[in-house]
C-alpha cells in the first residue's frame, strides 16, 4: 500500500487544558443560588455574571482565551476578547442539557467544578449542512469513527478541565448517571477592534 498524508482543510477547533479548582471557588459555587431552568433538565445559577464574584478564576479563563486566540488561532492583536456572561449549572442525578448552541457571542466555553465518572460527557454535534466530507443525502457507515467521519464526538468530563469553541459549535451534555450533583461554570466571549479596511471597516467598541 503507497503511503499518503491528508490534509484536514478548515477543521473546528476545540481547547482543552486544566486549571486545577481551589476550594474557595467551589465553596462558593455550591453556595450559590440556583433556579431550576424552563424545560426542567436542570439547576441555573440566577447570577448570569457569576465569574465577577470570582475575579481569580476569571482570570484564569481569560488567559486561556486569550492563550487560544492568540497562539493558536493566531489572531491579531486588533482582537481583542472579553468575558460577555457566565453561570453556574447544577445537573442532580438525571440531569442532562439538550442539544443547542450560544448566540450572541464568538466564543463559549465551561470549567468543571466538581465532576465524578458518569456524572455526563460533553457532546458535540456536527451540523447536517457542514459537509466536510460527503453530503447527508448518503448516510455512510464507517469501520471506525473519529473526530472526521463521526457525526458527534464525546470528550470526557473532570474537575479542573476547560474546553473553549466557537459558539455556533451544537453541544449537549449527557444525563448524570451518578448519585451526586454535577458542577460546572458556563461562559461567553465576545470581540473589541477594528477590522477590515476602507469600505469594509468595522469598528466594534
Amino acid at each position: 500500500m503507497p503511503e499518503f498524508k491528508a490534509h484536514n482543510l478548515w477543521p473546528i477547533p476545540v481547547y482543552e487544558s486544566e486549571t486545577p479548582v481551589k476550594s474557595e471557588w467551589i465553596d462558593f459555587i455550591l453556595n450559590t443560588e440556583y433556579e431550576r431552568m424552563h424545560i426542567g433538565n436542570g439547576d441555573i445559577s440566577k447570577d448570569r455574571y457569576i465569574l465577577n464574584s470570582l475575579p481569580e478564576l476569571k482570570k484564569e479563563i481569560e488567559n486561556h482565551c486569550e492563550l487560544f486566540v492568540k497562539k493558536y488561532l493566531n489572531l491579531k492583536e486588533n482582537a481583542n476578547f472579553y468575558l460577555q456572561n457566565s453561570w453556574s449549572v447544577k445537573h442532580n442525578p438525571g440531569d442532562y442539557a439538550q442539544i443547542h448552541s450560544h448566540g450572541s457571542s464568538l466564543l463559549s466555553g465551561v470549567y468543571y467544578l466538581k465532576t465524578k465518572s458518569n456524572c455526563g460527557n460533553l457532546v458535540f454535534h456536527k451540523n447536517p449542512i457542514y459537509t466536510n466530507i460527503f453530503h447527508q443525502s448518503i448516510r455512510f457507515e464507517y469501520d471506525e469513527e473519529n473526530n472526521i467521519n463521526a457525526g458527534q464526538y464525546a470528550i470526557d468530563v473532570s474537575e479542573g478541565k476547560i474546553l473553549l469553541f466557537p459558539s455556533h459549535l451544537e453541544h449537549s451534555v449527557d444525563k448524570n448517571k451518578t448519585n451526586d450533583e454535577r458542577y460546572s461554570l458556563a461562559f461567553n466571549f465576545y470581540v473589541r477592534g477594528k477590522f477590515g479596511k476602507e469600505e469594509y471597516e468595522l469598528e466594534i467598541k
